[in-house]
């Protein structure tokens, strides 16, 4: 039995399968999933707020190499204690010695590339719904590489 790391095994799958520059999505509860079978959808809630948006994010983070993320620029202002919990986690790692870069697009921009960027050839690989009940608790984790 597996005890720690990501115990949900087709997250833990999916994560291993990342490549260089494929992009991971970790929504909260209300984000619509991709309608199309380029993007493996997984949803880990079990129920309201279970699992939170930023335990989601913490566990991803211990396993994956990132070296950028894609952020709403609604999260600071009508989330901010959980933009703040991103900043928090997301930019104490490194990648390769260096600081993530932070986007910030628009929700809306942020809905068609999670929803449609795969069929447009963006390398949109998995999308991952969490239990969180807060707005714009999502995020856009670009997969990088350790060496």
């Amino acid at each position: 039995m597996k005890t720690n790391g990501i115990l949900h095994n087709d997250l833990a799958r999916l994560v291993a399968r990342l490549g260089h520059g494929d992009m991971l999505v970790i929504t909260d509860r209300g984000f619509p999933f991709p309608r199309h079978e380029k993007t493996e959808c997984i949803d880990v809630s079990v129920g309201r707020n279970l699992p939170k948006f930023i335990d989601v994010v913490k566990v991803v983070l211990k396993e994956l190499e990132i070296e950028k993320v894609i952020i709403a620029d609604e999260t600071k202002d009508i989330s901010p204690h959980v933009y703040k919990e991103l900043k928090d986690v997301v930019f104490l790692k490194k990648n390769k010695g260096n600081d993530i870069v932070e986007e910030n697009i628009p929700h809306l921009e942020f809905k068609d590339l999670v929803l449609n960027g795969s069929l447009q050839g963006k390398e949109v690989k998995g999308f991952v719904k969490t239990g969180e009940f807060t707005p714009y608790a999502n995020i856009i984790l670009i997969s990088g590489v350790d060496f």
